[in-house]
């Protein structure tokens, strides 16, 4: 017949209390706070990675804002330097204009002064052939 042992059931009883607080006490409390660390710990990494991706974002935007920036201003100053550069060689070219031009009157003077020179030492010389002439005709 099954008899029931009042002293052994509480026993058992208290016995299984005091394992629950020492296993409550020694490893469900160790163990959640554990959990519970490394579970702030991964979510704080989280939170630094949308930082920084946030934070890269931000850069990528401020250099691609940053680098139109600078593709419009070295095509200003490209576009001035074009400019300029064609002004210079107009410029330039006006100038050798001019240069020839002025070359072209002094080589014209010089041309007109040797034929003047030329005309004029061949009236000398055509007058002393005409007086050679006479003067054999006279003779």
């Amino acid at each position: 017949m099954l008899t029931i042992n009042i002293s052994e059931l509480l026993l058992t009883v208290l016995s299984f209390f005091i394992l629950l607080f020492l296993l409550n006490k020694l490893l469900y409390k160790p163990v959640i706070s554990f959990r519970e660390q490394r579970q702030k710990s991964i979510d704080d990494c989280f939170q630094q990675e949308r930082q920084a991706k946030e934070k890269l974002a931000e850069t990528r935007k401020d250099l691609d804002c940053r680098r139109s920036e600078s593709l419009k201003e070295a095509e200003g100053i490209l576009a001035e330097a074009r400019s300029q550069a064609a002004r210079e060689a107009e410029d330039t070219a006006k100038q050798a204009q001019s240069q020839a031009e002025e070359k072209m009157l002094q080589a014209a003077r010089a041309a007109e002064e040797l034929r003047r020179a030329e005309s004029k030492a061949l009236e000398e010389q055509s007058s002393r052939l005409a007086a050679g002439l006479a003067d054999r005709l006279c003779r």
